[in-house]
Order: C-alpha cells, then structure tokens, then sequence
C-alpha cells in the first residue's frame, strides 16, 4: 500500500504567514551568501589580485553603456524637481534659495538614488542573467573543475570596475540635474544663474559631497554583490533564469533604499 502525500494547506488566512515566512527565508540566505561574497572579493581586492583587462571591459560596460539611461533620467529628474521647488519657493517670496535646495537634493539624495536605480536595472538584472545562465549550463562547474576560483573570475572585476564607474555616474548625473535645474529655475522663476549658483555655494558643504560618494560605493557594492550572489546560487532551467533577474533587481533596488535612509539618517546634522 502505497503511503499517502501529506495534504497542501490552502488555507487562505494563512497564505500571506506562509509567504513572509518564505520571503524571509529567502532573504536571510541572500544575506549570508553576500556577507560571504563582500569578504572574498575584498580579500582579492586588498591583494590587488584581479584581471586587469576585464576589470576595464567590466568598467565599460558598466560605465560607457549606462550613459545615455543615465542623462536622460537625471535630466527630467532635474526638471521636474526644480520645477516644483520653483514654484513653492516663489510663492513664499523665497526664490533666491532655489539653488541651495535643488542642489542639497541632488548631491545628497537624487544623484546617488538616480545612478543607483538605473545601473542596477541595466547592470544588475544582465549580471544576475549571465551568472545564472553560466550556473544553468555548467559553465561554473567547468572553471572549479579548471581550479579557476569564480569569484575571482566573475565578481572581482566588476566589483572594482563599479566601486569606479558608478560613483563616476552619480557624479555625472548630480551635475546634469544641477544644469537642468538651473533651466527650469531661468524660465519658472525669472531666476538668473548667477543668483542660483551663488545660493548653492552658501549652501553646500563638503560633508554633503562625502555622503554623496558614501552612498554612491554602498549602491555598487549593493548592485554587484547583489546580483552575483542570486547568478552564482541559482540552479535549474532556463525559468530559473528569469527569476533570478527579477530576483536580483527587486532586492538591489529594496537594498539601495533602505541604505539610502540608513545613511541619511546617520548623517543627517542641522546647518
């Protein structure tokens, strides 16, 4: 007599206990798996033992390729920002301080988050698909078998090349809003660029641009260690492949937020 399956518990009152449960399963592993990643990689790193030539294509890849997603989003990210603030600040008599806080916005907030989003849609869904891909065919377990250590061979090179390309990208894209706020603040408020330069140098101080570069290395470290740890521990079929990417874009882009909060709150100090 053949024994009999236990019974699948449908049970709609409990379904959403069941998926926090698996979610925060999912995650604890995910988490672990990175921690174990960022001290192997950084072991690699501080050796400076990495291949140099593919950490320049990693950097292309990362850096060159995200250029124009990276401009056009920063652009009306930048528009429509100080079109807003605009327009507030006008109607309390206080446009002259237009400048101080479109920039205060962009360096500590917008510029990282903006980078951050769009490499890590563009980037990190394509990491998460080629590492899975290579996991799915075996390709890994060829390079174990070549006594080639993946990590070094896949993660290090685009670690470096992002701790490079994306702190460089948010740079390009603070600027970028902060022309295009200068634009809207011309044609919105009558406001000359003179006036708003000049209120954002009353305004910004170098601790604002060391949160800004400290938000920009988390985001990379987020989108690479992320995205490698869901490719290098994904195994199946070529479905498994499509969860993964999405796997990898909806916990890189959760991660890049909540850090974004973390850092703001522990940096935040009145002027």
């Amino acid at each position: 007599m053949t024994e009999s399956l236990p019974k699948q518990n449908n049970n709609p009152l409990t379904a959403p206990f069941r998926f926090i449960e698996e979610q925060a399963t999912v995650g604890v592993q995910l988490i672990g798996q990175v921690c174990l990643l960022f001290v192997k990689t950084l072991w690699y790193i501080l050796r400076l033992d990495l291949d140099w030539r593919e950490t320049f294509r990693q950097a292309y890849m990362i850096g060159w390729k995200s250029f124009w997603v990276v401009l056009i989003t920063a652009i009306f990210t930048g528009f429509a920002m100080s079109l807003q603030i605009s327009r507030e600040l006008v109607g309390f008599g206080a446009d002259t301080a237009i400048g101080g806080v479109v920039s205060l916005a962009l360096i500590r907030e917008i510029g990282p988050i903006t980078a951050g989003v769009m490499v890590a849609g563009r980037v990190g869904s394509s990491i998460a698909a080629e590492l899975t891909t290579m996991m799915v065919t075996e390709q890994i377990d060829a390079l174990k078998v070549m006594r080639v250590d993946p990590v070094r061979f896949l993660v290090v090179p685009r670690y470096a090349a992002a701790l490079v390309m994306i702190p460089t990208l948010s740079t390009y894209a603070m600027f970028v809003g902060l022309l295009a706020g200068i634009i809207i603040a011309k044609s919105a408020a009558n406001l000359p660029p003179e006036t708003f330069l000049d209120s954002v140098r009353q305004t910004i101080l170098d601790r604002d641009f060391a949160v800004h570069y400290l938000k920009s290395a988390i985001n990379a470290t987020i989108i690479i260690f992320f995205s490698c740890a869901i490719g290098l521990n994904t195994r199946g079929g070529a479905e498994d492949v499509g969860i993964a990417t999405t796997r990898a874009i909806v916990w890189t882009m959760t991660a890049i937020f909540i850090f974004n909060f973390i850092v703001t709150s522990l940096t935040y100090a009145p002027r």
